[in-house]
């Protein structure tokens, strides 16, 4: 592109695009979004959908999902379904309704003769860290009783590192945790004053010694946020560059998702309750701290996966990626190990072959539904197969910035310039700003359009009516 008689720096491009395309997208964690699932989708189709599952392939690998939804301090970014207390009682009432879905799948099981093949478990919230060691202890006896643990290929635990000591990172090796993450989100002082969140990089370096890194064999994983109030390319250049020096096997940087509406709180970030006034970078603004943070860690070694994940080389899912087998979920990215998750707990989200489901948001609903000896299911979707076409396009598209059109064609028997006629043609706007190319056998995302990727995405949704609220856009964020 020219600007007069001179060619447009990277820069004037960026900033001219996004001034462009300053709109919200979903980030398509699931596709369709939850929104349109359906409230009257119930026990008896998650009970089918399990059996559905199970008899097309008895050795389906599996990920399970736990969601702990307590946090004893607000961090006033966050989007998360989560529950502010100081009162462990909460807590231990919490595990004991948890303990009974678990028992309610276990039981499911063996009436049906089924054994859950599970790969993976992950342990999220919320801060599953709160939890004393003599509940953990409970917890991992409960997630006993329903597979093997010592046959797992990843056990994940989110950590607050605000809430451990060494010792205690040290102990969750030993009950069998593989891969802990850690809730980073900036170095920065001003930004951490802004969000309610303080914790040195020190903090981090007495827990992550050599001695406790070679204890979890699928590697740390450390979370940060980009367009956090005061954040400015320079802040997050020094925020990544100290990343670095821990040297975490996989980054997930994350775009903050302001969404006031429906997570109130957040507006106490721009009144300088812990500082100076907030001030939350725009859309420009944002673009331009990831970049800065994408060519920091990119030039320290570190290989994009996907949207806004990053890992090293040698790491699981860059290798995956490199395969294509590289798999985009509610968690993140994931070396694709198992693509159906089944979710407990309040809140968590299920996936099942062409169907989804969600847990009851609310504490007292979830747990008259355990009692009563149900499970907890809020809403469901299965998908038809254009849903099933589409969610292949939108996640290939946002994770691999490419798409094969045989690719998709030999796996559904369709032909892709036909069925999709309509949508290569609302995608020439984006060619011609660059930031897509197709020809006759793909579609490419260009390396400035990975920036836009969602809303390139976003082209294929069929239940977007370009009415998405902020308030709709932020719950897609509570889903981790």
């Amino acid at each position: 592109m020219l600007q007069g008689t001179r060619p447009v720096t990277e820069k004037e491009q960026l900033e001219s695009l996004s001034k462009r395309y300053n709109t919200t997208a979903f980030m398509y964690t699931e596709y369709p979004h939850k929104n349109f699932w359906l409230k009257e989708f119930g026990e008896e189709e998650y009970k089918k959908a399990l059996l559905e599952l199970f008899s097309q392939d008895k050795k389906v690998p599996l990920m399970l999902y736990v969601h702990i939804p307590f946090c004893e301090q607000l961090c006033w970014f966050c989007t998360c379904h989560m529950s502010i207390t100081k009162e462990y009682d909460k807590i231990s009432r919490y595990l004991g309704y948890l303990f009974k879905e678990i028992d309610l799948l276990r039981e499911f099981f063996e009436k049906n003769s089924v054994k859950p093949n599970f790969v993976e478990i992950h342990l999220g919230g919320g801060s599953p860290t709160y939890v004393r060691q003599e509940d953990f202890e409970r917890l991992i006896e409960k997630l006993g009783s329903l597979t093997d643990l010592h046959r797992l290929d990843e056990f994940a635990l989110e950590i607050d590192p605000r809430q451990v000591d060494r010792q205690r990172v040290k102990y969750y090796a030993s009950k069998g945790i593989t891969r802990i993450s850690f809730g980073v989100q900036d170095f920065d002082i001003e930004v951490q004053k802004a969000v309610n969140r303080l914790q040195p990089a020190e903090l981090i370096a007495n827990l992550l010694t050599p001695d406790v890194r070679k204890l979890f064999k699928n590697g740390v994983n450390f979370d940060l946020i980009c367009g956090l109030p005061h954040q400015t390319p320079e802040t997050i250049r020094k925020t990544c560059e100290k990343v670095m020096e821990f040297s975490p096997d996989r980054i997930c940087l994350n775009y903050l998702h302001y969404a006031p509406t429906f997570a109130p709180h957040q507006k106490i970030m721009m009144d300088g309750r812990n500082g100076r006034p907030g001030h939350l970078p725009d859309f420009y603004e944002r673009k331009t701290i990831f970049i800065e943070a994408l060519n920091t860690l990119t030039e320290g070694g570190y290989v994009r996966t996907g949207y806004d994940h990053f890992a090293k080389p040698t790491d699981a899912v860059a290798q995956a990626m490199k395969k294509g087998k590289m798999h985009w979920n509610a968690l993140g990215v994931t070396p694709g190990r198992c693509v159906d998750v089944i979710g407990v707990g309040v809140f968590s989200l299920t996936t099942l072959g062409e169907y989804y489901f969600q847990n009851l948001y609310e504490t007292p609903d979830y747990e008259a539904a355990v009692s009563g000896g149900k499970f907890p299911i809020y809403r469901g979707y299965k998908l038809n197969q254009d849903d099933l076409i589409r969610r292949d396009v939108i996640q290939t598209l946002r994770s691999f910035f490419f798409l094969d059109f045989s690719r998709i064609e030999k796996d559904y028997g369709i032909r892709f310039k036909d069925y999709f006629k309509k949508e290569l043609v609302t995608l020439r706007d984006f060619v011609k700003d660059g930031i897509v190319e197709i020809s006759d056998t793909s579609i490419t995302i260009t390396e400035v359009g990975h920036q836009f990727a969602n809303l390139v995405c976003r082209d294929f949704d069929r239940f977007y009516g370009g009415n998405i609220k902020a308030a709709d856009v932020g719950a897609l964020y509570d889903d981790r």
